[in-house]
């Protein structure tokens, strides 16, 4: 389980060192920062976001599925407010960033860890 975890945060990482190279709104001040805000993603990840999901379920069925990225550009605002030396310079910033990390941490996750899949 300790192993899964980590892979986790490295590929959390990861995908928001490349995407912080990709859009120029989405920056970091240090790689403390970086990892601080791979950490707390996922932990908003794991608690907020099911409940976004449960109170959203009628838009995600009537926009099969595609709400979920405004739900996660919710989860990067939410962070950015959080974390220090971690920011957005607007929702469609954070809009863009939630399609970018899905895109990019799913190619990573394909690529370190193909049996998790």
């Amino acid at each position: 389980m300790k192993k899964s975890i980590w892979i986790s945060l490295l590929i959390n990482v990861l995908s928001f060192f490349i995407i912080s190279r990709i859009i120029p709104g989405i920056k970091f001040n240090s790689f403390l920062s970086l990892v601080l805000t791979a950490i707390v993603f996922g932990i908003i990840n794991a608690i907020i976001r099911p409940v976004l999901v449960f109170f959203s379920i009628p838009m995600l069925f009537l926009t099969l599925g595609i709400f979920m990225f405004v739900i996660n550009a919710v989860l990067l605002e939410i962070v950015d407010l959080l974390v220090p030396g971690f920011s957005i310079s607007s929702f469609s910033t954070a809009l863009l960033g939630a399609l970018l990390l899905s895109i990019v941490s799913y190619i990573i996750s394909l690529i370190f860890y193909p049996q998790r899949r």
